[in-house]
């Protein structure tokens, strides 16, 4: 990680000390290769994940998928519990985190580099790999019977030969992505109210583009509408205003930059925008509870 990373990202390699404990089972886990692929039964990983994680960005999708207990992840502003036939997919460079997973958890985690996804399947043929998609996916009875199968051969895999073989998983991540597609268009029918859909387009902008812009004005003009009716809308369909999604995205942005990246927090509240660290630092008190610095100093990285 660099001062100089637009959206700084950790790879599975470097969860490693930030995230796990490490025990007995260090070696069995990671596999040759497992930047590129690795996957895991949540009843074997629960115990060595530091939970809660800080928000962070993964450069790799990721999947988690629980067939008893339940699991709480938070992706982007939304916090999801994931119980029995239900997933969330966590797209890359997608902001989130692992909030809890119960003791009598069963299901699997698993994270795919891009490379190994596009050597599978056109990513833009499935809307829950882009980072304005939804996350969370409810399945039927025998849809979480054929996930569960197809993430159960996927672990044998990694098992035995880690990532470093590839003429097997490709394959099979290309019939468990279309299964999960198939479960995602009937958990997502398309939205014909104009109301749902403005929304859905401001939540895109704000993912996208928060770091240019802060300006509720600047939303409205990119989304065709007044700044009054953007304002209107969200405020009824969701419970809060665009300037408070907008306020809770920059303090989400800056969680990830203080945790991830060496800038200091002078040069963070410069990266988000904002003249002085002053004022940078009274909304992020706002939101966060603490300054930016106490936040920081929470999550000491190993090689601080």
């Amino acid at each position: 990680m660099t001062t100089d990373d637009a959206f700084p990202a950790i790879s599975p390699k470097m969860s490693q000390d930030l995230f796990l404990i490490r025990d007995a089972s260090w070696d069995e886990r990671f596999k040759e290769n497992f930047n590129q692929f690795i996957i895991s039964r949540l009843e074997t990983s629960w115990r060595v994940i530091k939970l809660p994680l800080p928000p962070s960005r993964t450069s790799n999708h990721a999947l988690f998928f629980v067939t008893s207990g339940q699991m709480e992840v938070s992706i982007g502003h939304q916090t999801y519990t994931v119980g029995p036939q239900s997933l969330v997919i966590v797209p890359a460079l997608q902001i989130f985190t692992i909030q809890t997973i119960s003791a009598d958890s069963t299901g699997f985690m698993c994270f795919v580099s891009q490379e190994m996804i596009r050597s599978a399947v056109d990513e833009s043929d499935f809307a829950f790999l882009k980072l304005t998609g939804h996350p969370f996916v409810t399945l039927s009875a025998q849809q979480t019977t054929f996930i569960n199968n197809l993430l159960s051969r996927l672990t044998v895999e990694y098992l035995e030969n880690g990532a470093a073989k590839t003429d097997l998983i490709p394959p099979y991540l290309l019939v468990l992505l279309t299964e999960i597609n198939r479960a995602y268009a009937g958990t997502f029918p398309i939205k014909t109210d104009a109301s749902d859909r403005l929304v859905q387009r401001f939540m895109d902008l704000l993912t996208t583009q928060i770091r240019q812009s802060r300006l509720t004005t600047t939303y409205a003009e990119q989304l065709n509408v007044s700044p009054n009716h953007l304002n209107k809308v969200i405020k009824f369909r969701t419970g809060k205003s665009p300037s408070v999604w907008i306020d809770e995205r920059i303090v989400l942005e800056a969680k990830v930059l203080l945790f991830q990246s060496d800038l200091t927090v002078s040069q963070v509240a410069q990266q988000l925008g904002f003249d002085d660290q002053s004022s940078f630092g009274k909304l992020f008190r706002k939101y966060a509870q603490v300054s930016p610095t106490e936040f920081r100093n929470h999550y000491v990285r190993p090689n601080d």
